[in-house]
């Protein structure tokens, strides 16, 4: 199920412009600690925060890749407990169009091993913070309102965008 295309219209107005020739296929969602809160990872030196996820390797079908991408950024192991749909990420500056698949999972355990983050995360700092879901949910939403970088603006978007299709998963 299609979540949203997202364009630059949705930023900068005019005609929604949309790439059919070159996809790049990504997971990302939404971890909870069945408590109410979520995972977010925040980019040090940055007010910038986005949910966990990246790229879905060739052998690994998106879920699996979800599984694998939340663990290994947050260090916690997970268990699916559904899948939100997808969302086009349109970047007609950029020449490419970015799917992902959204999923929201739940820890389940305690334990946190090390985060292994690619160099390019640790090169931004992240560092995974937990907080009540709608404090996430306002602070994206807010983020989103004043940002004015082009990467970015496609980021928060896609972030609140999943955050408000996991809602009827976190609370209860």
């Amino acid at each position: 199920m299609l979540i949203a295309k997202i364009t630059e219209s949705d930023f900068f107005g005019g005609e929604p412009q949309y790439i059919d020739d070159d996809a790049r296929y990504n997971t990302r969602g939404v971890m909870t600690d069945g408590e109410g809160n979520i995972a977010m990872m925040k980019i040090e030196d940055s007010e910038y925060y986005k949910l966990p996820g990246g790229s879905i390797e060739i052998t690994e079908t998106p879920d699996k890749a979800f599984l694998r991408e939340v663990t290994e950024e947050t260090g916690y192991p997970a268990e699916l407990l559904g899948y939100l749909g997808w969302i086009e990420e349109h970047k007609f500056k950029r020449k490419f169009c970015m799917v992902s698949h959204c999923y929201v999972a739940k820890k389940v355990s305690d334990k946190c091993d090390t985060a292994m983050l690619e160099r390019s995360q640790e090169r931004l700092g992240y560092k995974i913070e937990w907080m009540p879901y709608d404090e996430a949910v306002s602070r994206i939403k807010a983020l989103s309102e004043q940002c004015k970088e082009y990467q970015m603006s496609f980021v928060l978007k896609r972030e609140q965008l999943i955050l408000e299709k996991a809602k009827e998963y976190i609370v209860k």
